[in-house]
């Protein structure tokens, strides 16, 4: 005769440790940490599943992380994929940086053909004409 591991006293525990799971769920992860729970060297599946209490809560937790991790995704953020992250930013800033200044270069060399030529504020500042492409 199979030796009796759950009783009244510890279901309420399990139930506990159920409801307050955090993280991925499975019957292998929970029937580990009930065999540490219980201080014996594993349990099955099949025992806890034939508590209805135990396959009630196992159920609904796994339903709540499924629907928390819907509303609130999580990226597994490590260190290194933050410093990729910062990495990649820094690069891109100083492309842009490069970008920017290249413009500025070739604002002041327009500026100055403008000058030279005579070009007013107000004649660079001209609205283009608008053109009708519905026309044909």
């Amino acid at each position: 005769m199979p030796k009796i591991l759950i009783t009244e006293e510890n279901l309420e525990d399990i139930i506990m440790l159920i409801n307050t799971w955090e993280g991925k769920l499975t019957w292998d992860l929970l029937c580990h940490k009930v065999a540490e729970l219980l201080n014996v060297k594993s349990i099955e599946r099949q025992s806890l599943a034939n508590y209805s209490d135990i396959q009630t809560a196992f159920t609904r937790r796994k339903q709540k992380i499924k629907e928390s991790a819907k509303a609130n995704p999580e990226p597994n953020v490590t260190m290194d994929y933050l410093q990729k992250q910062v990495k990649n930013l820094k690069a891109q800033v100083q492309r842009l940086e490069e970008i920017n200044e290249r413009y500025k270069q070739q604002f002041i060399v327009w500026q100055y053909n403008a000058y030279m030529h005579g070009m007013t504020e107000d004649k660079l500042n001209k609205p283009l004409i608008a053109v009708n492409r519905q026309h044909r």
